[in-house]
């Protein structure tokens, strides 16, 4: 019922394309100009009628709601009577100037029609961008449910099954079973880790703004982080005192998740890491911090994915941690290069756009 609603209320739009053409055809039947001239002048007027046949045909072939195609033909109707009460001013007043208005009709008929088509066109496009709007809202809100549903169902899962590891991991005297049951709190772990981490690409896609960070302060506060929870990795850091950028406020866990990934994919016994942060800004106005290791490499179709900015479905990256880097320098406006060094080791080479200092603030 509220489809073929939506289709009659959208004839309209046909009847005002029908209309134009009926102008046009008196134009040049008509007027006493040469044949040539009138069907140039007409020719205007078709392009005004063709858009609107086209809106028409849209609305009928799509799914719009019969209130905002009632909104549709009222854009246009009410942009065809303004438009087309200027050009009667326009020629009132030649008129009363004694002004000669050679075909003041036409006029007229141009006016009306041209404030018609394009009222129509707009809108159309005015009600498509919000109901994608709309679309997308809801799309979020179920996205965002659906992530804390399957969050919370995780964590409590997880939390089950590491106890249960643990427990039988200390009632088992044999070496291969405590082993493998430390595998398994390792994989229970590492889902945990990926379940946080989509919370934060949720949030990150969320809030999309930017604000002043210091980076040098933001890299040396998760160096430190990153020395305490892993002594054993040597570390060498080159950072300037202060080093302001403007950046999503998720910078410090793409720095955090770049250190990382460093340790936790090294397959070696020992790892060097060094970080800088350059103290200049460059000819794009940005500035970079590097974070280079010497452990393992990140496989190649890892990098070609990444670089594509999108996964395949025989073609994705393992984890979320390469993917928070991405969309956290992405969403700053800066540029995030990953790169295997030879013989071994990976550079994460992050660049973000540069921001003044502001007087007062202590930074990120």
């Amino acid at each position: 019922m509220g489809r073929s609603r939506s289709g009659v209320i959208g004839s309209l739009i046909h009847v005002e394309g029908v209309a134009i053409l009926l102008l046009a055809g008196l134009h040049v039947v008509l007027d006493a100009d040469p044949l040539l001239s009138e069907l140039a002048e007409a020719s205007i007027l078709l392009v005004f009628a063709l858009a609107c046949f086209a809106v028409g045909h849209r609305v009928r072939a799509g799914s719009v709601p019969a209130g905002d195609v009632l909104r549709i033909v009222s854009i246009g109707l009410a942009a065809g009577v303004v438009v087309g009460l200027l050009a009667t001013l326009f020629v009132v007043v030649r008129r009363l100037t004694a002004e000669p208005t050679p075909e003041a009709w036409f006029v007229l008929s141009i006016g009306w029609s041209l404030g018609a088509s394009s009222g129509t066109l707009v809108g159309y496009y005015v009600t498509r961008v919000e109901q994608e709007r709309a679309e997308q809202e809801l799309l979020s809100k179920r996205l965002t449910i659906l992530q804390r549903v399957l969050r919370h169902n995780i964590r409590n899962e997880v939390t089950v099954l590491r106890g249960l590891g643990e427990n039988l991991a200390e009632s088992t005297s044999e070496p291969e079973t405590r082993e493998t049951l430390e595998t398994v709190n390792g994989h229970v772990d590492r889902v945990y880790r990926l379940s946080e981490k989509s919370q934060l690409l949720s949030e990150l896609w969320k809030d999309g703004g930017t604000e002043v960070l210091d980076l040098a302060g933001v890299v040396r506060r998760e160096l430190a982080e990153f020395r305490r929870s892993n002594p054993e990795v040597s570390v060498s850091a080159d950072v300037p005192e202060r080093a302001p950028v403007r950046t999503n406020p998720h910078l410090p866990t793409a720095v955090s998740e770049a250190l990382d990934n460093a340790a936790r994919h090294n397959a070696g016994e020992r790892l060097d890491l060094s970080v800088s942060v350059a103290s200049d800004v460059d000819a794009d106005g940005l500035r970079t911090v590097e974070i280079v290791d010497d452990g393992s490499s990140i496989p190649e179709e890892e990098l070609r994915v990444l670089s594509r900015s999108h996964e395949l479905p025989l073609q994705h990256v393992t984890g979320l941690g390469l993917w928070v880097i991405y969309w956290v320098v992405d969403a700053s406006g800066g540029e995030v290069t990953f790169r295997n060094l030879e013989p071994s080791g990976v550079s994460v080479r992050m660049r973000l756009p540069a921001a003044r200092e502001r007087s007062g603030r202590a930074g990120g």
